[in-house]
């Protein structure tokens, strides 16, 4: 997505990935120029050297990645070709490991830049990387608007095809069903929701495991069974339609314990949901409390229910915060938004060899 933004902006884009890999098929479907240069053998001195020889043959100005660990091979690389290339790194995930020693400071010095996706991974690059925190720039992922827009849709026809009647309020979350999600809590939260409030109330999962985690997908589902849900709870599965599944719902959860970011979240926010969040980690970033959303305290299933049970009794307040919702989405976590920024930082940081 990020390289075919690029590209629309007139941008000479080569992208770098493993033979016979996903993201090969991706871009080459998407118009994409692609060198597989990350050998599937794990061959690292060979892939410097292959990468030495490309940045030789070519002069690249920004060399950008989104793995730390690419920086063992990147940086010699780099220096082996002469290059003089700008150097970006994404971090994508938080870290708990210290990189203080000689290597580290080695591969990280070679940075202009280094992009978190969120405050939260701000600070733990600058808390665990050898980088200044001068150099170390927010850069929230983006969305297409036009995509999430609840206008495409007709509501009252896809509730129709989940048999929700009108006078149900549907809550729904969406995404990877992984331990951490907060799934529990949301079983939890439906079932005091249900005991204690009297509208009526219908609750969607979307989504399912991963390869290796079947057994947390069982979990959950024989939790819902265990709380006496299977009347109220609709597993849907994997969702390929996101934004159709988002547009009949009246109240998104977002109940992860500790997230990167939100990307999920951000979906919703755009469709013109109001949502329920976890106030933890990349979260903060997301929603502004009170105006398109509810804040709770993380794996505290007590104070979902609190406020699923606040915005189900309030019509006027979901639609307040879900216009709010989508005009912050569209000004702070869209596509243009992010491509504007790698923009200014790629022309703005000084080149350093």
């Amino acid at each position: 997505m990020t390289s075919v933004e690029l590209r629309k902006r007139g941008h000479d884009v080569t992208l770098l990935c493993p033979p016979r890999s996903t993201l090969l098929r991706e871009a080459a479907s998407a118009g994409v120029p692609t060198v597989s240069i990350l050998r599937e053998d794990k061959n690292a001195l060979a892939t410097i050297k292959d990468l030495s020889g490309l940045l030789r043959n070519y002069d690249y100005d920004v060399v950008h990645t989104h793995l730390s660990h690419d920086l063992w091979w990147i940086v010699p690389g780099m220096k082996l070709a002469g290059s003089d290339a700008r150097l970006f790194l994404t971090k994508h995930m938080a870290s708990g490991v210290k990189k203080t020693d000689p290597v580290h400071r080695f591969l990280y010095g070679r940075l202009q830049g280094t992009f978190a996706i969120s405050n939260y991974i701000r600070k733990s690059v600058i808390d665990t990387c050898p980088v200044p925190s001068s150099q170390v720039y927010v850069v929230h992922p983006g969305i297409y608007p036009d995509t999430f827009d609840p206008g495409r849709f007709m509501k009252s026809e896809i509730r129709n095809e989940l048999g929700v009647p009108e006078n149900v309020v549907l809550v729904g979350m969406s995404g990877r069903m992984t331990p951490g999600k907060g799934h529990e809590e949301y079983l939890r939260a439906a079932r005091k929701v249900a005991d204690t409030s009297d509208v009526k109330f219908s609750f969607l999962v979307a989504g399912a495991a991963s390869r290796g985690e079947e057994a947390y997908e069982a979990k959950v589902r024989s939790l819902a069974g265990e709380l006496d849900l299977d009347e109220s709870v609709r597993f849907m599965g994997f969702v390929k339609d996101v934004p159709r599944f988002l547009a009949a719902l009246d109240i998104f959860v977002f109940p992860s314990h500790e997230e990167s970011f939100g990307l999920g979240l951000t979906e919703a926010m755009a469709m013109k949901i109001a949502a329920v969040a976890s106030r933890s980690a990349g979260v903060l970033d997301i929603v502004v409390e009170g105006e398109t959303g509810i804040l709770f305290p993380p794996k505290d299933y007590d104070s979902l229910a609190s406020g699923i049970m606040a915005l189900a009794v309030d019509p006027s307040n979901r639609n307040r915060f879900g216009e709010a919702a989508r005009e912050r989405v569209k000004t702070q976590f869209s596509i243009e938004a992010m491509i504007d920024k790698l923009e200014k930082y790629y022309s703005e940081s000084s080149t350093k060899v």
